[in-house]
C-alpha cells in the first residue's frame, strides 16, 4: 500500500519516529512530565491565573490519570503527537477540555520537556555519585589494609620501584575523588529550572518560574530563556564527566589485568571472580575484568556518542537533544549501575601475592634507586656519581645473573671504587637494609610518599573528602523529599479548598 504524505502523520513517520518516541515518553517520563504538570498548576492557581475550583478539577484530573495509569497502554494511532498531547486529552476527557486548556497556560512542550530531561539526569547522576562513593569507600578501606602490603609498579611496562598497595590505590583514590567532583559540577549545571521560559521568550503572564523549581526541588532555574531551550551544556556537560570517569576506570581496570597476568603474577584472583577454559584444565581467567574494561569502554563511547550528537547542532531548540537522544544516553548509566559495583567488589577482594612480588623486586632490582639517594647522602658524592655507581652494578648483578639480594657484597664494593676512585663507607649490612624494600619505602615519608605516615595522612584527608561527598548528596535528597512533601500537601490542600 502506497503511504500518504497530505495527512499527518505520515505512515512511514509514525513508524519510524512517532510510534517509537512515544514508548520512550512513557518508559522514562511520564513521572516527570506529571510532577511537572502538578507543580505548573500550583504555581498557577497561587498567581490568580487559576480559579479555586478549577484548580482542584485539574489537580483531581491529573491526579486520577497519574494513579490509573491508562495511557501506558494506548499505542501510537495517529490522533495525538505524543505523551504530552495524549495526557492533554484525557485530562480534558475527564474534567471537560476548556478547563484542561487553562494548565497549558504561559508554557510551552519546550520548556517543558527540557524541564523532563534535567529531572530524569538529575535522578540518574545522584544514583551515580553514590555508586561512585561506594566504589571510594572501600578504595579507601583496601589501601588502609594495605599500608604495610608491597608491591612492584611499573613505568612504560617494565619493574621501577616497590612501594604499597596503599599507595597505589591512593592514586586512583585521587582520580575518582576528582571525577566525582566533575559529576557534582555537572550535576549543579543540571539542577536548574527551565520551567516559565515557555517557547523561547517566556511569557506575558505573570509566572513564578522560581515557585515551580522549588516545586521540582530546583534550588535555581535557567535565567535566560533561550538559553533555557538552546543550551545543552547541562547535557554535554554531565556526560564529558562520565566519559572522563570511565576512561580513567578503565586504564585502573587494565593495570589490575596486568597485575593478575601469569609474567607479572602481583595479584591472586579469588575463585568468585575466575573462569575456567572448555579445553585447558589449568587456566584461570580473571574474566570479570575483561568485562569491566569493556563496560567503561561501552558506557564511556555511548558518552562521546551523547556528546556528538549535538556537535554542529543550531544554537536553537531542535530535536537532537531530546528524548530520543536522552533515552540512549540512559543506557549509559545503566552499564555504569553494573560495573561500579562489580569493580567494588573486586577492590574489596584484592590479595596480593607477596612471594611473587618479592621474587619480582629483587630479579629488578627495583630498590636500587634507593642506594643511589643514600650514597649521595653518607658517600657525600654527587647523585649523578651515585647513580653511575648504581648503574654499574646492576650491569654487573644482570652479567653474573643474581638478584640484588643475592649479591656478593664484593661487587658493589667492586663497582663503588671504580667509578669513585676509593672505597666505600657503608658495611654489608647496611648496603642489605638500603637494598631492602622496606627501608625503600620507609625513607619515602614526605607527603604523597608510600611511607606508613604519609599514607595514613593521605587516607585521612580522602575519608573527609568521602564524607563530604556524602553529606552533599544527602542534602539533596532531604531537599528533593521536602519539595515533593510540600507539592503532595499543596495538592491535597487546594482539593480540599476546592470543595
Amino acid at each position: 500500500m502506497i503511504d500518504s504524505y497530505d495527512k499527518f502523520p505520515a505512515k512511514v513517520y509514525s513508524e519510524a519516529v512517532l510510534a517509537p518516541d512515544l514508548e520512550i515518553y512513557k518508559k522514562y517520563f511520564s513521572e516527570s512530565l506529571h510532577n511537572i504538570n502538578i507543580a505548573h498548576c500550583i504555581m498557577l492557581s497561587e498567581q490568580g491565573l487559576l480559579s479555586a475550583s478549577d484548580t482542584k478539577l485539574i489537580l483531581q484530573g491529573l491526579v486520577s490519570i497519574d494513579k490509573e495509569k491508562q495511557y501506558m497502554e494506548v499505542e501510537f494511532d495517529g490522533t495525538f503527537e505524543d505523551l504530552f498531547f495524549l495526557v492533554e486529552r484525557e485530562l480534558g476527557q475527564r474534567i471537560g477540555s476548556e478547563v484542561a486548556g487553562k494548565l497549558h497556560t504561559g508554557r510551552s512542550r519546550n520548556d517543558l520537556e527540557h524541564t523532563m530531561f534535567r529531572l530524569q539526569l538529575r535522578s540518574r547522576l545522584t544514583e551515580l555519585l553514590k555508586q561512585y562513593n561506594l566504589l571510594l569507600r572501600q578504595l579507601i578501606d583496601r589501601a588502609e589494609r594495605g599500608i604495610d602490603e608491597i608491591v612492584l609498579l611499573y613505568t612504560h611496562g617494565q619493574p621501577a620501584q616497590p612501594s604499597t598497595l596503599a599507595h597505589y590505590l591512593s592514586a586512583a583514590i585521587e582520580f575518582v575523588l576528582n571525577d566525582i567532583e566533575r559529576i557534582f559540577s555537572a550535576l549543579k549545571a543540571v539542577n536548574m529550572s527551565p520551567m516559565g521560559a515557555a517557547a523561547i521568550t517566556t511569557s506575558g503572564f505573570p509566572l513564578d518560574r522560581n515557585r515551580v523549581g522549588h516545586l521540582l526541588g530546583f534550588p535555581s532555574i535557567v535565567e535566560n530563556s533561550y538559553g533555557a531551550i538552546a543550551n545543552v551544556d547541562y547535557i554535554t556537560g554531565s556526560y564529558s564527566a562520565i566519559k572522563l570517569g570511565c576512561l580513567h576506570l578503565g586504564r585502573f581496570v587494565q593495570d589490575l589485568i596486568t597485575w593478575t597476568g601469569f609474567e607479572v603474577s602481583q595479584l591472586k584472583v579469588p575463585d568468585g571472580f575466575v573462569q575456567i577454559s572448555s579445553i585447558m584444565p589449568q587456566k584461570r581467567n580473571p574474566v570479570p575484568l575483561e568485562h569491566l574494561r569493556l563496560k567503561f569502554s561501552l558506557a564511556g563511547g555511548g558518552a562521546d556518542q551523547i556528546v556528538n550528537t549535538m556537535h554542529n547542532t543550531p544554537f536553537a531548540d531542535m530535536n537532537d537533544s531530546e528524548r530520543e537522544t536522552q533515552s540512549v544516553g540512559f543506557s549509559v548509566f545503566d552499564r555504569l549501575n553494573k560495573a561500579l559495583p562489580l569493580l567494588t567488589g573486586f577492590v574489596d577482594s584484592i590479595e596480593i601475592d607477596k612471594v611473587s612480588v618479592s621474587r619480582r623486586i629483587n630479579q629488578s632490582m627495583a630498590t636500587i634507586t634507593e642506594l643511589a639517594d643514600h650514597l649521595t647522602r653518607t658517600e657525600e658524592i654527587s647523585f649523578r656519581l651515585a647513580h653511575s655507581v648504581a648503574h654499574k652494578l646492576a650491569y654487573q648483578a644482570l652479567s653474573l645473573g643474581s638478584s640484588l639480594d643475592q649479591l656478593n657484597f664484593k661487587v658493589f664494593t667492586e663497582s663503588f671504587e671504580d667509578v669513585v676512585g676509593v672505597k666505600p663507607k657503608i658495611n654489608e649490612k647496611n648496603f642489605r637494609k638500603v637494598c631492602s624494600p622496606e627501608n625503600f619505602i620507609s625513607v619515602r615519608k614526605i607527603p604523597g610518599g608510600p611511607a606508613p605516615f604519609a599514607i595514613k595522612r593521605s587516607l585521612r584527608a580522602y575519608t573527609i573528602r568521602l564524607t563530604e561527598s556524602e553529606l552533599r548528596i544527602k542534602s539533596f535528597e532531604k531537599f528533593w523529599k521536602n519539595t515533593a512533601h510540600e507539592c503532595q500537601s499543596l495538592v491535597d490542600l487546594f482539593i480540599k479548598q476546592g470543595n
